[in-house]
């Protein structure tokens, strides 16, 4: 539920001075972002004073904001501490209050509005693939929507996961269990639908070689694209959508498992942070991300391991937003129990791909000097395989590095060699 006074923009004017105020004189989050030395510049060019930064200036910071959520997990004064600093959600507020008393801007909305963008693209998916690869196209792109020419733009498929699950004959959980392993509602992500379909069979099939049966919920965009352009209330509707039909799931013996860690990331912190609701809380409550998921069986004794194949020396990088789920290195530990594999955990922070955000020609290169930290480490690690939960920052170590990143299901899926 949003607070009383969110669209206030005096009220918001005011919490922006305080917790920037606050910022200022801590400074610890000085290298997390570029938001942080925008925000600092902005406080130091007026003597130190948070009170006479322009709304010019308090604007920059948001825009360069790509809700990591990084900083809110090392904050000293986050709630429960009474000066209560939640910068993202500060600025997630001041995106809305903006797109609501100026309106969004074309660019944003021809990039940002995932539902439209996704369907089109999945429709003309051959033709689609094959002009975004041409430079005319992406000279155009660049100059007319803002996408920058160089970025790696994520392939549509007319396939969509949704397509291939329905059109199944039936539904092949694995014979050898001497039990039922459970019910998962599979929240496949709008990513995995139209760009990514291989993961969402991969987590599917890998989910019944364990005995689980999966099925699959109506459901939305989980929201984010539409926060981080500021088109707030219909990114609430879309939860609340979302929430009316996965707790239906819930309630009927099943757990919610999401592939792709910002939407895992959605239904597990800010449904219920947002919404406010004991649905949302309850979706919230029974959702697993799926390397959770599976380990989770693992600890109970329920996970086959009849491994076929070892990938070697895995790279990997953990997610902005699986870290803020706070749930521990998982994937290293899920991965590990394939013989004869290691991991080593490349903790360099983001890979400054972080939704359209990194895609933007106004931020390209600012976003890969973000990650260029976790590039020349991947670069330098000599492995076998480079592994991470979110494939836009797959994409982005391609951009950097050239080579090919791999989600952490499509590596144990390889390993049962169930195909």
């Amino acid at each position: 539920m949003l607070p009383v006074g969110f669209w206030d923009s005096t009220a918001l004017r005011q919490e922006t001075i305080r917790q920037f105020d606050i910022c200022g004189s801590c400074r610890m989050c000085l290298n997390f972002c570029p938001s942080f030395p925008a925000m600092f510049d902005a406080i130091d060019g007026h003597d130190g004073e948070a009170k006479d930064i322009s709304v010019a200036e308090a604007r920059q910071v948001t825009e360069l904001c790509y809700l990591c959520e990084l900083c809110y997990l090392k904050c000293p004064y986050t709630f429960p501490h009474e000066w209560d600093i939640d910068i993202p959600g500060l600025l997630r507020r001041s995106k809305a209050v903006n797109a609501k008393t100026h309106g969004i801007p074309l660019r944003d909305r021809l990039i940002g509005d995932v539902e439209r963008v996704n369907v089109l693209g999945s429709f003309a998916a051959p033709v689609i693939n094959v002009l975004n690869r041409l430079p005319p196209t992406r000279l155009l792109l660049e100059k007319f929507i803002g996408l920058d020419r160089r970025a790696i733009l994520p392939s549509f498929h007319w396939q969509t996961f949704t397509r291939w699950f329905r059109k199944r004959a039936s539904v092949r959980v694995n014979k050898r269990r001497p039990r039922h392993n459970g019910k998962v509602a599979f929240f496949h992500t709008c990513l995995v639908n139209h760009n990514r379909p291989d993961i969402g069979i991969a987590a599917v099939k890998v989910l019944e070689h364990n005995g689980v049966e999966v099925t699959l919920p109506t459901q939305s965009d989980c929201g984010m694209p539409y926060i981080d352009m500021g088109a707030m209330e219909h990114a609430l509707g879309l939860m609340e959508k979302n929430v009316a039909s996965l707790v239906e799931w819930v309630r009927d013996g099943s757990v919610i498992v999401v592939p792709e860690p910002t939407c895992g990331m959605m239904l597990k912190k800010e449904y219920p942070k947002l919404l406010g609701t004991d649905d949302a809380r309850l979706v919230s409550e029974n959702t697993y991300d799926i390397s959770e998921y599976l380990l989770m069986l693992h600890k109970q004794g329920d996970l086959i391991e009849d491994f076929r194949w070892n990938p070697g020396k895995i790279a990997y990088h953990m997610p902005c937003h699986l870290r803020y789920q706070q749930m521990g290195s998982l994937t290293p530990r899920l991965l590990e129990l394939i013989p004869g594999t290691t991991v080593e955990a490349i903790d360099r922070g983001c890979s400054g791909h972080d939704g359209t955000w990194g895609m933007k020609a106004k931020n390209y290169d600012l976003g890969m000097k973000v990650g260029r930290r976790l590039f020349e480490a991947i670069d330098e690690g000599q492995s076998d395989v480079v592994v991470t939960d979110c494939s836009l920052a797959a994409l982005q170590i391609t951009q950097a590095t050239g080579q090919e990143v791999l989600h952490p299901i499509e590596i144990v899926y390889r390993a049962y060699g169930i195909d």
